[in-house]
């Protein structure tokens, strides 16, 4: 069995223990869930060098994967680090199998989505770098004290800290901060911390923030030219019932 970390090298390394193995990858942890096999010999990816595996892998297996050392590993690895954001049970096998693909066919037969599975994986890095680019066009930060600047995203994956730094340049010298249930993230001085949403949920409750966005939208809105599936495409329905417009759009849509 080959263990790694959940980091996009190890997958890689461990993907090609794999095939010199001929064995199970696994993250550390989950041995468990993989029955018998967890028995086996246990090969620890995050300790050996990527050159050391791509040379066992040559002469093992007869392929070469020397181009993970260049240009197309770099994509590979941005690849797997949008895929491990994915809120999906299947998200490892996945991504081990896309990897598998690449390292056997080439990177061209992943990177173009050949395969059923790599179209899956590709897709999925395309759902996940989609959702940082719309949050940071949709979400509206609530004043707090103290510099603060406070939201609730809707999140379907696990892009929250990508989407805080992201917003970093456009609120320098800010503290940023996320709702997410009942913990808050806060990025501070280029520092990510969790703590308690408690302290930070009323300055969500404004309803005359809501509803100047509300009355700035209907500003906008010209009846005679609705368009409910254009306006779906700016916004996707998933985030009418978050959004104020989107209430508007849900509400309209219905006549």
């Amino acid at each position: 069995m080959i263990i790694c970390s959940q980091s996009p090298w190890p997958i890689i390394k461990a993907a090609l223990l794999a095939q010199i193995h001929n064995d199970l990858p696994c993250f550390h942890g989950e041995q468990d869930s993989l029955g018998l096999f967890k028995d086996t010999t246990i090969y620890n990816a995050d300790k050996i060098a990527l050159g050391s595996a791509i040379k066992q892998l040559a002469d093992t297996c007869g392929l070469n994967a020397a181009w993970l050392l260049g240009s197309p590993g770099q994509t590979l690895s941005r690849l797997i680090a949008a895929n491990l954001r994915y809120q999906s049970d299947d998200r490892a096998a996945v991504i081990f199998a896309a990897v598998e693909q690449a390292i056997r066919y080439g990177h061209s037969y992943c990177f173009c989505g050949i395969g059923d599975i790599s179209r899956v994986f590709l897709s999925r890095a395309k759902v996940v770098s989609h959702e940082v680019h719309k949050m940071l066009g949709f979400i509206r930060f609530h004043p707090a004290p103290d510099n603060t600047l406070v939201a609730k995203p809707k999140l379907f994956h696990q892009t929250a800290d990508l989407i805080l730094k992201s917003f970093v340049p456009r609120y320098p010298n800010t503290r940023l901060v996320f709702i997410q249930e009942d913990k808050a993230l806060l990025l501070a001085d280029g520092k990510l911390t969790h703590t308690a949403a408690a302290v930070y949920l009323p300055y969500l409750e404004s309803q005359d923030f809501n509803t100047a966005w509300e009355t700035y939208y209907q500003s906008q809105y010209i009846a005679t030219r609705k368009n409910i599936k254009l306006a779906q495409h700016a916004i996707p329905k998933k985030y009418w019932n978050w959004l104020a417009e989107g209430k508007i759009l849900e509400s309209e849509a219905s006549k």
